[in-house]
């Protein structure tokens, strides 16, 4: 007698699937950026190195120092191509990310809202963009995630294994942020706390104890490692993560890099933001009837928006990790309007598909050698016609039709939604993989 694929591991699988397909495909479309090949320089001197060595070097470079030793691995064991090895990483990264949306959901969150959370971070341009340029703070949000994640079910929790996984994820978020890691837990805590209106005061001890072995457990495990005490101090220092980003400026970085971070999705959550501006008396009610998921999520988006000016490492990991944990009420919030604003949605995702279909038929035609120049620039693209190339041209159409198909079902199911999605997702990877590389100038 056949079973049945649980729905649960279906969606898992069908997630896995779609963000390995969208991270991993573009990667070796562009060739290597300056600050890449200087990792790639660094990977090669490590390559002969044990990971004992990433803890002999100055705390301000662990993240970079990391990161190339993963690359060296890459060259080592997988024997893979410059590209893939420097960039891998950073995917494989954000393709957990991608997954932990989905599988680490709050109790109260139903797996498709999740799954659509997922999905919504996967297609997210400046998301994407960490898995396309070798970045290695990359790694550091990573454990900062995990150290808040782990943060949210300890206190949503009281089994003791929850004490163990947040001093081991605080731990290693302290070699990468240092004493910051245990001050923005116990700032989060705090807070999260208070709006659940804990008043047991041993509950904020114990969170303060805890963080404290975290930071005691990475000191004494990196003194133990290098057989340096003066170096597992170190790892105490705030590191690289407070060198500034000077590629942006403090508008860029708060409206290209948070807004567009979740765009084209942010701009129902700025009209609805815009509001409760104006219905002030809603916003505790709205707040409050929010899963806890949700109200941790906003908690970490209104502590994010200071953080943003500061533009240094942590701005670019505030604003990743204000994404993922704010992509559960992104997702309820669209699905939620959908139904009730059927005939904006209606328009919004044809003019979507019109464009979307207007860049698919211009790169066909310029794939047969007509050329349109436009304010400067043309695309002059390989003629040859790759297997990737018409399966991706495939999917568009298909997509395409399926969004004519479902138009008329808005109401009744998400599925118009999901096509809207899929159709940004795909031509997110049409451009970056197959067009921007290709773009010159006159």
């Amino acid at each position: 007698m056949e079973q049945k694929a649980k729905p649960e591991t279906s969606l898992l699988v069908l997630l896995m699937a779609v963000a390995a397909l969208m991270l991993f495909l573009p990667l070796k479309a562009v060739s290597l950026f300056p600050d890449e090949l200087t990792l790639l320089e660094k990977a090669e001197q490590l390559r002969t190195s044990g990971i004992a060595t990433l803890f002999e070097r100055p705390d301000s470079e662990f993240a970079t120092n990391t990161y190339a030793y993963l690359i060296s691995v890459n060259l080592n064991v997988f024997n893979m191509s410059s590209a893939w090895a420097v960039r891998t990483p950073a995917a494989a990264i954000v393709w957990i990310l991608t997954i932990a949306i989905y599988h680490f959901r709050g109790k109260k969150e139903s797996r498709q809202n999740a799954f659509f959370a997922a999905l919504l971070f996967l297609s997210s341009y400046s998301i994407c963009s960490q898995a396309y340029h070798a970045r290695p703070i990359i790694i550091a949000t990573l454990f900062l995630i995990a150290a808040l994640g782990a943060l949210y079910h300890w206190i949503n929790n009281t089994y003791s294994r929850m004490n163990y996984t947040l001093v081991i994820a605080a731990a290693f978020a302290t070699l990468f942020l240092g004493v910051l890691a245990q001050i923005s837990i116990a700032i989060v805590g705090t807070l999260f706390m208070l709006i659940q209106n804990e008043r047991k005061v041993s509950r904020y001890v114990k969170l303060y104890a805890l963080l404290i072995v975290s930071s005691l457990a990475a000191t004494f495990s990196v003194a133990f490692i290098a057989n340096n005490t003066e170096i597992g101090l170190h790892i105490l220092g705030i590191g690289q993560i407070t060198e500034p980003l000077l590629e942006y400026s403090r508008l860029n970085m708060l409206a290209t890099q948070l807004i567009l971070s979740i765009f084209p999705w942010s701009i129902p959550v700025i009209i609805a933001l815009i509001w409760l501006v104006i219905h002030p008396r809603k916003i505790r009610d709205r707040f409050l009837g929010l899963s806890l998921i949700k109200q941790f999520g906003v908690i970490l988006f209104i502590l994010t928006l200071p953080i943003i000016t500061a533009l240094n490492g942590l701005s670019m990991m505030a604003m990743v990790a204000a994404a993922y944990f704010n992509m559960p009420i992104i997702s309820h919030f669209l699905t939620s309007q959908t139904h009730n604003h059927s005939v904006t949605w209606r328009i919004t995702g044809s003019i979507f598909g019109v464009v979307v279909a207007g860049v698919t038929i211009l790169y066909i035609m310029a794939m047969a050698g007509i050329s349109f120049p436009f304010a400067g620039y043309t695309l002059q693209t390989p003629g040859n016609w790759t297997f990737g190339k018409i399966a991706l041209i495939v999917a568009i159409v298909t997509s395409l039709y399926s969004l004519i198909r479902n138009h008329r079902t808005i109401q009744m199911n998400n599925r118009y939604l999901y096509n809207i999605v899929v159709i940004y997702t795909l031509a997110q990877l049409l451009y970056k993989a197959y067009i921007n590389p290709y773009i010159i100038t006159l």
